[in-house]
């Protein structure tokens, strides 16, 4: 399917004019900036705003359509339709179709998300908790539009009442279809619901929401700093065993150590023309593979069980001081 902005492209081309644009706002931090863009086209102007510059002007160009078939010109369907029937800036109605301000208020609904103070998701929340109504439901119910254009539709439900909403993100939907349902129940609980002030309503999900955050935080697991990532598949008691081994006046010490350290020697000796073979001893199951060499077997195993034994130290040393 053509973009709106393809649309009116070809529509304006048709009649020798051509839809200026222009990025007349940026808002909000960096990291959720809102954008908002101008669109005249044919003596009307319509502004929208959105998450993206080509979010935005896309919007504004659905929007310049639906202006334009308000005035009799002939625009293609969809984008011919009223904004309720796409989901699309539920805020403004089919009567206003043609007016800018409520031009403007559909880019911003769409636009919205969770982006501003006024989420209608903790609203539509608080409703229903402080007035007993079952608790609401979303459902993600359409998926469709090419990669870098996608549009979600989501379904949200209180008890058997529905709305659907469609936006180019999930959290964008997610909030339009909480917001026709909210409108929905305040205005036709206005007498029942006349006490219910949305400010503290906003207040009291935000606290809410610290409450559940600090939660997850002193549940999160803590490491301990410092642990070296070399001791991590090693228990305590393996490396007290290693060390007990290696201070053993046994000859097997070494031998005890390697066994506790999960560790396994292997000895070779390396022949050289005109010199004394070299000696070496391997511990294969170390990462990297560790070796030592001597002039002789014994002095080979004695520079190994010196490194075992400086290792096991230094270890005890540094988790004596943390403790």
């Amino acid at each position: 399917m053509k973009t709106a902005v393809t649309v009116l492209q070809e529509m304006m081309v048709k009649l020798g004019q051509t839809p200026d644009y222009e990025c007349i706002s940026q808002s909000g931090p960096q990291h959720q900036a809102t954008f908002e863009y101008r669109c005249a086209a044919l003596g009307a102007s319509v502004t929208a705003a959105a998450r993206s510059k080509k979010e935005a002007k896309q919007l504004a160009a659905r929007l310049m359509l639906r202006r334009l078939a308000g005035l009799g010109h002939a625009v293609p369907p969809p984008y011919a339709a009223p904004p309720h029937a796409s989901g699309v800036g539920a805020g403004a109605g089919a009567g206003q179709a043609g007016d800018e301000a409520g031009a403007s208020a559909a880019g911003a609904g769409e636009a919205g998300g969770g982006g501003g103070a006024r989420s209608y998701v903790a609203l539509l929340k608080e409703l229903c908790e402080e007035y007993r109504l079952p608790g609401a439901e979303y459902e993600l119910v359409g998926d469709t539009g090419p990669p870098h254009l996608r549009h979600f539709t989501i379904l949200a439900r209180v008890g058997h009442l529905t709305r659907q909403a469609t936006a180019t993100t999930k959290k964008a939907a997610r909030q339009l279809a909480a917001d026709q349902l909210y409108s929905y129940l305040r205005e036709n609980l206005a007498r029942l619901t006349k006490d219910f002030v949305e400010e503290d309503a906003l207040v009291r999900a935000h606290e809410k929401a610290m409450e559940r955050y600090q939660e997850t935080r002193e549940d999160a697991r803590r490491p301990d700093l410092g642990q070296r990532v070399a001791d991590y598949h090693l228990e305590p008691e393996a490396w007290d065993c290693a060390l007990r081994a290696l201070e053993s006046e046994q000859a097997g010490g070494l031998d005890g150590a390697l066994a506790a350290l999960g560790l396994t020697a292997a000895a070779t000796t390396l022949a050289a023309a005109g010199a004394a073979p070299l000696h070496v001893l391997t511990l294969d199951a170390a990462a990297p593979p560790l070796a030592f060499a001597g002039a002789d077997p014994q002095r080979a195993r004695a520079a190994a069980a010196r490194y075992v034994r400086r290792v096991l130290a230094r270890r005890a040393h540094a988790h004596g001081a943390l403790g």
